[in-house]
């Protein structure tokens, strides 16, 4: 990014340097000069111009900063003023005189020294107490302020040269996330620090934090990255999926206890995480104190010996840096020629040249004739157990993929609709992976132009340099900034689970379960939620299916079935299936309840979720 000279003065602060410029930000070092020779050193971070006019942004930043300006805490960037300097919003808050943490490991990369486990640990120790103490901070009224982080990363984590320990950036995430239209690249360096739950656009909560933490004590203790590739795309499927592969590879460098304890930080449920910063901190503590007791005097010392210390020879080490570390020659030659791809992609994107026969336009619909994202099959030896073959009068699609949910089955789901509809969906341990579909309006091509995420004339362009990102359109859309990698992910993951909801609403044909089959596809797995598909699904069925379903139960009664804990929130309907479920007495016919509601959207509504509860064995007709 391209910049000019920095301002002398923003609001009543004199500028003496800048100091970064991020995807949202420009962070400058200032004083604020006042009577008798008083002088205060600061950070500003100031809105970059182009977000400065999204007023939508502005105001969610705003709201941010006034939350967080209210934490007061000794491993927390203090926050002084907000203020607003040429019709743009600036936070001035205090400076730490160091580095951050992203700086400490390539310091240490370049000297060769490794970053201490125990001190990596006394690191994430200070910013789960600051965690703890964010995550439950109230107004002045008491009322619980409700803070996440959202974008706890190496860059965020702030050392002083006497090893104090500072987290900042408090709720810009938050803001940014929040923006209506987001800007290609403004997380760009951030994915690989999300959370599972943040990449699906699942409910966030503070758990998700947790998980940042351990992304963070990985990396500094590995001094390596966690989810690493060249593919931002890819990236955010390895933090969907929680892939540790990477951390397992290198466990014999962390003691075990505090790897134990790290793993347990980086499950993909968030159930199964430590449940509060103030658990992992605690147990994080515990281990430093029943080990080497290090404090921030410690820390403070390794940091002014790495800065001081020469610049290594690297021969020797080039096997270490091989793989894909935070620092190494193998990881930047790598994105050096993915870069020359996407530079010479854009190129001939720009010049709209060499669009092959084929792709085009069937008359004036917009149909571009093109298969999905890599759904070219591979030959291969396909592992099963015995088939299961079914008819859909008799067990709905979603009663079986709910069974194939709940019993966490592993295979393909082979769907026979009217008309010669062939649907294949691959689920993995009850989640669905991936479905392929016969149907050229549920392609990939055609969906984003449904969904108006590109224009025709985009995608056929598009499509002509497709060879230069892998044959991978979502890849390809992502190289070109025509999509933002976040916003690509859920399209995929939401052309994915349409194509499986759709067949929700089948009335005829039949179903095949094959145990352990594995998917031929050269495709990205998704791992969509089941639950949440099923929900979905259920608020969308087709008004036939719910009107022929009601005429042929419409003298049954409903009778409610115990339920545990959370098992009705699991499928994400909120309020809703709650109080439709709360109806089933075992005192009211189906034809009854339908009849109680006047307006037909809300009829059918009633009688979806009615449909959903008992198709899901959560209610029963008797």
């Amino acid at each position: 990014m391209s910049v000019g000279p920095p301002p002398k003065t923003i609001g009543r602060y004199q500028i003496i340097d800048r100091l970064a410029v991020g995807g949202m930000a420009e962070l400058f070092k200032a004083t604020l000069v006042g009577q008798h020779g008083f002088e205060k050193l600061v950070a500003i971070k100031k809105i970059l111009p182009h977000l400065a006019v999204d007023q939508s942004f502005v105001e969610m930043f705003i709201d941010e900063a006034r939350i967080t300006a209210q934490l007061d805490h000794r491993h927390i960037v203090a926050v002084f003023e907000l203020g607003t300097d040429a019709d743009t919003p600036y936070i001035a808050m205090q400076y730490v005189d160091g580095l951050d943490v992203l700086a400490l490991l390539r310091e240490c990369a370049r000297a060769q020294i490794r970053l201490p486990p125990d001190l990596a640990a006394l690191i994430a120790r200070d910013v789960l107490d600051a965690l703890d103490y964010a995550h439950n901070a109230t107004d002045t009224s008491g009322r619980p302020l409700g803070i996440v982080h959202r974008d706890i990363s190496p860059g965020n984590v702030l050392l002083s040269w006497r090893g104090d320990v500072k987290l900042t950036d408090f709720g810009i995430a938050r803001a940014a996330e929040r923006r209506h239209k987001t800007e290609a690249g403004t997380l760009k360096g951030k994915y690989g620090y999300m959370s599972p739950e943040q990449v699906s656009g699942g409910d966030v909560d503070a758990r998700a934090d947790l998980f940042s933490v351990g992304i963070l004590l990985a990396e500094m203790v590995m001094a390596r990255r966690l989810f690493t590739s060249t593919n931002d795309l890819d990236i955010l499927l390895m933090v969907r999926d929680a892939r540790l592969d990477r951390l397992h590879k290198y466990a014999s460098e962390f003691p075990v206890e505090l790897r134990v304890l790290t793993v347990r930080a980086l499950q993909r449920r968030p159930e199964d995480r430590w449940q509060s910063a103030a658990q992992f901190r605690d147990a994080i503590d515990e281990w430093i104190r029943r080990t080497t007791r290090v404090t921030s005097r410690d820390l403070g010392t390794l940091i002014g010996r790495v800065i001081n210390q020469p610049t290594a020879e690297l021969e020797g080490v080039v096997e270490e840096t091989k793989d894909e570390g935070l620092s190494g020659p193998m990881t930047r030659m790598s994105i050096a020629k993915a870069e020359a791809e996407a530079a010479l992609a854009r190129a001939q994107y720009i010049a709209g040249d060499a669009i092959p026969d084929g792709i085009g336009f069937e008359g004036s619909s917009g149909t571009v004739s093109i298969s999905d994202d890599d759904v070219m099959p591979e030959p291969l030896e396909q592992a099963s157990g015995p088939r299961e073959v079914g008819d859909l009068r008799e067990h709905p699609v979603l009663r079986v993929v709910y069974r194939l949910a709940k019993t966490k089955g592993t295979g393909m789901l082979s769907l026979e609709g009217r008309a010669g509809v062939l649907k294949e969906a691959y689920f993995a341990d009850g989640q669905p992976q991936f479905v392929n579909s016969n149907v050229e309006s549920e392609r990939l091509g055609n969906f984003l132009l449904e969904q108006e995420a590109l224009t025709p004339q985009a995608l056929q362009r598009a499509v002509a340099v497709m060879h230069h990102f892998g044959g991978r359109l979502a890849d390809t859309l992502v190289g070109l900034d025509l999509l933002d990698p976040l916003e690509a992910y859920r399209l995929l993951a939401k052309q994915v689970a349409a194509k499986l909801m759709e067949a929700f609403s089948w009335q005829k044909g039949r179903y095949t379960w094959t145990p352990r089959a594995v998917n031929p596809y050269k495709s990205r797995a998704l791992h969509l939620d089941a639950f949440r598909v099923i929900g979905a699904g259920s608020a969308q069925l087709g008004e036939p299916l719910v009107d022929e379903w009601v005429q042929a139960h419409t003298r049954t009664f409903l009778v409610a079935e115990p339920v545990q804990d959370g098992e009705l929130a699991q499928f994400g309907l909120g309020e809703a299936l709650l109080r439709v479920y709360s109806l089933m007495d075992g005192r009211t016919r189906l034809g009854d309840l339908a009849a109680r509601v006047r307006s037909p959207e809300a009829r059918l509504n009633l009688l979806r979720l009615t449909y959903l509860l008992v198709q899901t064995d959560l209610a029963r007709l008797s």
